[in-house]
């Protein structure tokens, strides 16, 4: 038998109000969750502060509830609650999903349960990974036995090249609720239209910065805050003046936080007589304890790791706290949907990063990263033209 383990324990501090219970399209959370890992035999749900609320909805959904008194202790410890239970019904594994995933479709689950056999598996929509988690049986004993530093993924990051990726086309996979912003995202996800309906009938002029500071070798740059250099203001000057002469219907100039993306930004908004609009979605992919370190330092400190990331450059993170592409391609694609849903000129214009560019350029054509990665290759001081009129 196969076994389902919703967790609904915690205290929702980040959200303010009780998850379980919000409403998303007309039924609490919680019941979006149980329903979505339906194609389990046996779905249990793992409560812990206010329980009492929940009883009639897991009774209602044919649900078990199971009852983990060190909720306090985090979410690990729902987790080991609910391996326990289902090992000792002996199932073959668990769907593992939280409550405040409640736009997985029920599909997402059959396809796991058809694929993933004795491997752990997620979903993946776009190359991003979701949920639920698949754990087989073969797990259950290595995950009772974890200490639980950094929790479940302290067992999962061991395995991080075995996992089982599923491809799925329903970005619902992906999306999860922790903070308000998450909830109105949420409500808003069904109704909102396509990227490639909000795009059409626009040009996208994609802007990458020009030369920055120089440094004593080749760098991993991501989210390192280094300025332009004379060369990448003067670079930038000249794109401004070759804009100028396409005379774009545009709102305003779009651009990353970052020093060297916004500093070109201004230049280039400036010629036109646009605002400049900084958005944190189109940052350059986040390295983490990688960011702005020579990489032969990394080469000679890590090389394992180095190898590693050369044999899965989409998926490669070097820690907890980095991306990979796949990340940075969810990340800067709902951004420029966000973009778009609010701006309706004819023209919009982008200064980022070689890596943003890669991903824009790659879903306005129907695509991923991985197809554009080596089809778009943007100097810098130069741009790149999508014409969907």
């Amino acid at each position: 038998m196969t076994g389902a383990i919703v967790l609904a324990a915690g205290y929702s501090s980040r959200m303010g109000s009780f998850k379980p219970l919000l409403d998303v399209g007309g039924e609490p959370s919680l019941v979006r969750a149980v329903r979505s890992v339906a194609a389990a035999d046996e779905t249990a749900v793992v409560t812990g502060r206010l329980r009492e609320r929940l009883r009639a909805l897991i009774a209602r959904e044919g649900a078990v509830e199971l009852y983990n008194p060190d909720y306090d202790d985090g979410m690990f410890s729902s987790v080991l609650t609910g391996i326990r239970y289902f090992a000792g019904r002996n199932a073959d594994g668990v769907l593992l999903l939280p409550c405040d995933c409640p736009c997985v479709p029920a599909e997402v689950s059959k396809i796991l349960l058809e694929q993933a056999g004795d491997r752990l598996a997620v979903p993946v929509y776009r190359g991003k990974k979701g949920h639920p988690l698949w754990i087989p049986a073969s797990f259950f004993p290595e995950i009772l036995a974890h200490d639980g530093t950094m929790g479940l993924k302290g067992v999962t990051l061991r395995h991080e090249e075995e996992i089982l990726r599923v491809p799925v086309p329903y970005e619902g996979a992906v999306l999860d609720m922790d903070r308000p912003e998450d909830y109105e995202r949420i409500l808003s996800f069904a109704s909102r239209p396509s990227l490639s309906e909000l795009a059409a009938g626009r040009r996208f002029m994609l802007m990458r910065h020009g030369d920055t500071v120089p440094h004593a070798g080749k760098i991993f740059v991501g989210w390192y805050d280094v300025p332009l250099s004379e060369k990448g203001v003067e670079q930038a000057r000249e794109l401004a003046a070759v804009l100028s002469e396409t005379k774009p219907e545009a709102e305003a100039v779009y651009t990353s936080e970052l020093r060297r993306a916004h500093a070109a930004a201004e230049v280039i908004a400036a010629s036109l007589g646009l605002p400049v609009r900084r958005l944190p979605g189109l940052n350059e992919i986040r390295l983490g304890s990688w960011d702005g370190r020579l990489i032969e330092d990394i080469k000679r400190e890590f090389p394992a790791e180095y190898e590693r990331r050369g044999r899965n450059l989409m998926t490669y993170k070097p820690d907890d706290i980095s991306e990979c592409f796949f990340d940075l391609q969810y990340r800067c694609v709902s951004c420029l949907r966000d973009i778009l849903a609010s701006d309706r000129s004819r023209d919009i214009l982008i200064v980022s990063h070689a890596g943003v560019i890669k991903c824009l350029y790659g879903n306005l054509l129907g695509r991923d990263i991985e197809w554009a990665f080596d089809r778009c290759r943007p100097a810098k001081g130069e741009y790149i033209t999508v014409d969907l009129r």
